[in-house]
């Protein structure tokens, strides 16, 4: 587990420790452009090298911001959204249970929430704009419900122990700039842990751990529509989980990189109707099928750099695009341990 060491510090100072996808500190490859179309990958084989750029990304927050899309600037109605920073600028405060939690996520005001313990949510609380919210202590667990973002932006959800009968973070509502980082996710029954869609846009998922679960991650459902979407699945850990890490339908674009699987019995990755799908640098062990495609609606896929341990790889379809943001392969061989040491909360 990774440190988190974010207690007694300042909000910005606080958000900085507590995320651990903030500018790579691991020193990892960057890979040339690859030539042509990616090839399948033979058990325990990496692709060809992909092609991440080699800036380094800017830092204009104080903590820094997150690989992925949500540190992207997002135009829309004519209005112009700068990447996340959360409760950042604003007051620092404490929940220690399910109503303070839901006061203080429901402020209009930006707030960094910090909440350490146990606390049993009752069912479903919204989280509001401009909102951090951060397990100190050691993390936070939390039971009994979910964490709504509805229409929501810049929210930051980091070191967190959700255990759900259902799913235990949405996103929807054409939700934005939403950062989930360093946190643990069992269960979920019959429904993905983690949810986006409903025209969300600009997510990053990262440095996750979800076990115990049947599905992992949904991006996308069948009202939405193209154009959104834009989500980045980086440094997870999907430990046991059987599918859907992610699933994506109708997604713009979906970036699953440096992601370990291990012993997954149905699939690693699925692109469905019309998303489009760059899978790289993974390191998929004993998941019967890497990556796939729906049979009657199929997605874009893109796979370079995986490696495959006693895993499938079928042939895939299409053309998708390198992501607009700088960001950093560490590399394959290395993935799990990379993974298995910082994945989840601490």
């Amino acid at each position: 587990m990774r440190p988190h060491p974010i207690a007694a510090v300042t909000a910005a100072a606080l958000l900085c420790v507590a995320l651990t996808s903030c500018t790579s500190e691991d020193g990892g490859t960057a890979m040339e452009p690859p030539e042509g179309a990616p090839t399948e990958t033979a058990t325990a084989e990496a692709d060809e090298a992909g092609s991440p750029s080699e800036e380094e990304t800017d830092e204009p927050f104080p903590f820094g911001t997150p690989v992925g899309w949500a540190g992207e600037t997002l135009e829309r109605d004519g209005k112009e959204y700068p990447g996340v920073v959360g409760g950042s600028g604003g007051e620092t405060v404490t929940a220690s249970n399910a109503d303070e939690l839901a006061d203080h996520l429901a402020a209009e005001e930006p707030l960094t929430v910090r909440v350490e313990g146990e606390i049993d949510l009752k069912g479903k609380i919204e989280v509001g704009s401009d909102k951090t919210l951060v397990g100190v202590d050691g993390g936070a667990e939390l039971t009994g419900g979910r964490l709504v973002v509805d229409g929501s932006d810049n929210v930051v959800l980091a070191n967190l122990s959700m255990e759900a009968e259902g799913t235990a973070i949405a996103v929807s509502g054409g939700a934005h700039h939403v950062w989930v980082d360093g946190s643990t996710f069992v269960g979920g029954g019959d429904s993905s842990l983690i949810s986006v869609t409903d025209g969300a846009d600009h997510v990053t998922l990262s440095w996750n751990h979800f076990r115990d679960s049947e599905a992992a991650i949904t991006i996308g459902g069948a009202e939405d529509e193209p154009g959104a979407l834009r989500v980045t699945v980086h440094h997870n850990h999907f430990d046991g989980t059987s599918g859907r890490h992610p699933r994506a339908r109708f997604a713009e674009h979906v970036h699953v990189f440096n992601n370990y699987y291990h012993s997954n019995p149905e699939y690693g990755v699925q692109s469905g109707r019309d998303s489009n799908v760059l899978v790289e640098g993974n390191y998929f062990e004993r998941t019967r099928l890497s990556v796939s495609t729906e049979e009657e609606q199929p997605g874009n896929v893109v796979t370079r750099n995986n490696l495959l341990v006693d895993s499938r790889q079928p042939d895939l379809r299409g053309d998708v695009p390198d992501p607009p943001y700088a960001y950093e392969l560490d590399d394959t061989t290395n993935v799990p341990d990379v993974v298995v040491a910082r994945a989840g909360i601490s």
